[in-house]
């Protein structure tokens, strides 16, 4: 049998209130042939019995449950159960506005590309601080169009130059043997997994492209991941993205131009971690500390420390 074009893996937990919205979105999309995996992290709410009503009515959507473990879980599951030709991640609370699949798919097929990146639209729902709102209000739409296609690191570097580099990972349509032959996973049990998988991923593509077009609706609500986030979760999801992220350039051989504009990227997950750090106990380092205890993990954690005005 032929392969689906594209997987569509969404982590669901507890939204049965914008499910409707997400999963019309994806099973409207036409010219193309679809697999939607739905993995449902343990909801305690009627996500599931959401999610079964439309798999009795729509073939392409496929349920794999699992115990509450968060979305890297999901996200590395939906990976590995993917048929797709290509793989895309798109959150539960957020939509594909428009029927705009097929042409990426036919994009990424001309052009034989590992990754196509599009751009985002954000918009509120309910009362979010003003401070995130404005942070966020055109943080996910490109100041410009990067039209030609080029190995990934030059693309990082070429977004990085314009304040444009995004490492969400529902702003991109990637190429499944890619991926897997990348070896690329999320660390699971972390916020901000998206750092150190899109930048791995971009890394090592031999051929990315960018289509300057909203494709994605994101969702900023009250009480979700990047509104309810507390110091302790930020500092340790940085912490643990940057270490994987240097480690990562170490093993990339590229012209010393291009390494210190991806030091840059990396530097400013660095820079995440030592203002969240900032906020953190004593007791809250220690058990950072106990995360990786490779001498260079302990190494960042000291720099972090003493940088955010620790000892």
């Amino acid at each position: 049998m032929d392969l689906p074009d594209v997987t569509v893996v969404i982590p669901v937990f507890n939204s049965e209130k914008w499910l409707d919205d997400c999963l019309s979105s994806v099973l409207a999309q036409t010219g193309v042939t679809l697999e939607v995996l739905a993995i449902n992290d343990g909801s305690t709410d009627d996500s599931r019995n959401l999610l079964q009503r439309y798999a009795e009515t729509d073939p392409r959507l496929t349920i794999l449950d699992q115990p509450n473990s968060g979305q890297s879980v999901g996200r590395n599951a939906g990976i590995d159960a993917a048929a797709g030709r290509y793989l895309v991640f798109l959150d539960s609370d957020d939509y594909w506005p428009h029927d705009t699949l097929a042409p990426l798919v036919a994009r990424a097929d001309d052009e034989t590309l590992d990754v196509l990146l599009f751009d985002c639209h954000a918009f509120q729902d309910g009362a979010v601080p003003t401070e995130i709102w404005k942070r966020y209000e055109t943080y996910y739409q490109r100041s410009r169009d990067y039209t030609a296609v080029r190995p990934g690191d030059q693309m990082i570097v070429a977004m990085r130059a314009h304040r444009d580099y995004r490492p969400h990972v529902g702003m991109y349509l990637a190429r499944t043997e890619y991926v897997r032959r990348s070896g690329v996973r999320f660390i699971p049990g972390i916020v901000h997994q998206d750092n150190p998988y899109t930048f791995r991923l971009l890394l090592h593509a031999e051929r990315v492209a960018h289509a300057k077009s909203d494709i994605y609706a994101r969702r900023i609500r009250p009480g979700s991941t990047i509104t309810a986030l507390d110091s302790s979760r930020s500092a340790k999801g940085y912490f643990l993205s940057y270490v994987e992220m240097m480690r990562e350039l170490r093993l990339h051989d590229t012209s010393p131009e291009i390494m210190a504009r991806l030091c840059d990227v990396v530097h400013g997950v660095f820079d995440g971690a030592q203002k969240a750090a900032s906020g953190l106990s004593s007791r809250e380092l220690a058990d950072l500390a106990a995360l990786d205890a490779h001498p260079d993990a302990q190494l960042t954690l000291r720099a972090i420390a003493t940088s955010s005005g620790r000892r």
